[in-house]
């Protein structure tokens, strides 16, 4: 016997305009990348995260990181490459911290 039931579809995000998210933490729908985004418009986009720079073509979809649960493993990234010079994680951590103290 079949059911009636349909499929869960996932529930759609908005898409706003991803250069209204430059200087945030977003992170990437499908994959969950977490990143400082350094650039977006409707062909491309780049950002920042503890790991290298990830840029890619296309709009981006994305938002803003609100929650402390969305950002644990990048935070601990951003820790421990704190004190490395070539590297921006102290202040890309203080930046997380201020979004993250911003959504309550």
């Amino acid at each position: 016997m079949m059911s009636a039931r349909s499929a869960a579809t996932p529930a759609l995000r908005p898409m706003g305009d991803p250069a209204h998210l430059v200087g945030q933490w977003v992170r990437v729908y499908d994959d969950g990348t977490v990143g400082l985004l350094l650039e977006a418009d409707d062909t491309s986009w780049s950002m920042r995260t503890p790991t290298g720079i990830r840029a890619g073509r296309g709009r981006l979809a994305a938002e803003p990181v609100t929650r402390r649960e969305q950002s644990g493993p990048t935070r601990r990234r951003l820790r421990a490459v704190m004190d490395d010079p070539g590297l921006p994680g102290s202040e890309d951590l203080d930046l997380l911290d201020l979004q993250l103290a911003a959504h309550p």
